[in-house]
């Protein structure tokens, strides 16, 4: 149950993030359902298009790439995706010893930090339509580099 209930808390900002961004209340809507079908099945794939609809609904709204509620929906998204992936597995009424959670724990972490290195990267690259091979291979240089060094920690 506890698993479940940090699905619910991890939608939460992605919720508000899509709502304060919004004109309307369908995205609130639309992530209050998935969320509700994610938490009552979390090995289906209603996690997916949960990730899927916020990742999309961020990418085609208004302002700066790089804005706070990208950055702050960029480690929800991936919390419900832990989240509902170990939901998936661990039965309802287990209890959950907080040492279970060490390892999950620390690849979220190694992951999000490897995501705000790229991103603050990426803040430097110059955008528009001459942008340059140079910069976007540096970029995936960056990301392969970064990758690396966290499979090796």
């Amino acid at each position: 149950m506890l698993m479940r209930l940090a699905i619910v808390l991890a939608a939460l900002p992605v919720a508000l993030v899509l709502h304060l961004e919004s004109s309307s209340i369908a995205p609130l809507l639309i992530v209050s359902a998935l969320t509700v079908l994610t938490a009552l099945m979390p090995g289906s794939a209603c996690a997916a298009l949960l990730i899927g609809y916020a990742a999309l609904a961020m990418a085609f709204a208004d302002g700066h790439p790089l804005r706070l509620g990208v950055l702050v929906m960029i480690p929800a998204l991936h919390l419900i995706h832990v989240t509902s992936a170990l939901a998936a597995v661990v039965p309802v009424k287990t209890k959950i010893e907080p040492a279970a959670l060490k390892a999950p724990a620390r690849r979220f972490a190694i992951v999000q930090v490897i995501t705000f290195v790229v991103t603050a990267f990426a803040a430097f690259v110059p955008s528009g339509a001459g942008i340059g091979l140079v910069e976007v291979l540096g970029l995936g240089a960056l990301t392969v580099v970064i990758g690396v060094v966290a499979l090796r920690i």
